[in-house]
C-alpha cells in the first residue's frame, strides 16, 4: 500500500527536535518561539511539547537566561527604559513573570538614569539644535518615565537660560 499524495514520510520525534536545534544554532529564541516554529512547521501539539521537554532538559531552552542574555545585549546596544524593554521581552514570547524578574535584575545592575544620559549625550551629538522638547520625546519613545525624564532634562534647562 502507498500512501496517497506523498512520497515524504511523516517527521519523526528526532527530526523535529532536530529542526528546532538547528533553529537554536541560528539564533537564541524562547520556548514560545520554537513552539510556534514547530507548529508552523506541521508538528502535533504533542510533538512540540515532546521537543520542548527534550530541548528543556537537554538546557538548549532557558527562558530565563535567554530574557537575562537578550535584555543585557539589547540594552548594549540601545538604553532604553524599563516600559520599552518590558514591551520588547514580551514580544518575544517570553511569559509575563520571567520579564518582571529579569526587569528587576537587569535595573539593578544599571541605573535607569544613566541609560537616559547616555540616549541624551547620542541625541545632542547627532543633533546639536534638537530642542528639549524633542529630547524629551525621543526618551519617551525609549520608554523611559516622566520622572527619569524629568531629572536627566532638568540640567539640560539650566544650561540653555
Amino acid at each position: 500500500m502507498s500512501r496517497r499524495g506523498t512520497d515524504k514520510a511523516a517527521p519523526s520525534p528526532d527530526q523535529w527536535l532536530q529542526l528546532a536545534v538547528r533553529a537554536l544554532a541560528r539564533s537564541d529564541r524562547t520556548t514560545a518561539q520554537i513552539e510556534r516554529m514547530l507548529a508552523a512547521k506541521g508538528a502535533s501539539p504533542s510533538q512540540v511539547r515532546a521537543a520542548i521537554r527534550r530541548l528543556t532538559s537537554l538546557r538548549y531552552l532557558d527562558d530565563v537566561a535567554f530574557a537575562a542574555r537578550w535584555a543585557d545585549r539589547r540594552l548594549a546596544r540601545m538604553p532604553m527604559g524599563r516600559a520599552r524593554l518590558q514591551e520588547e521581552l514580551l514580544a518575544t514570547g517570553c511569559p509575563e513573570h520571567i520579564v518582571h524578574a529579569t526587569l528587576r535584575a537587569t535595573y539593578r545592575k544599571v541605573s535607569e538614569r544613566d541609560l537616559a544620559m547616555q540616549v541624551v549625550t547620542m541625541a545632542g551629538r547627532t543633533n546639536s539644535t534638537q530642542t528639549r522638547g524633542r529630547i524629551a520625546r525621543h526618551l519617551s519613545q525609549r520608554g523611559f518615565d516622566e520622572d527619569i525624564i524629568e531629572t536627566v532634562m532638568g540640567p539640560l534647562m539650566r544650561e540653555e537660560r
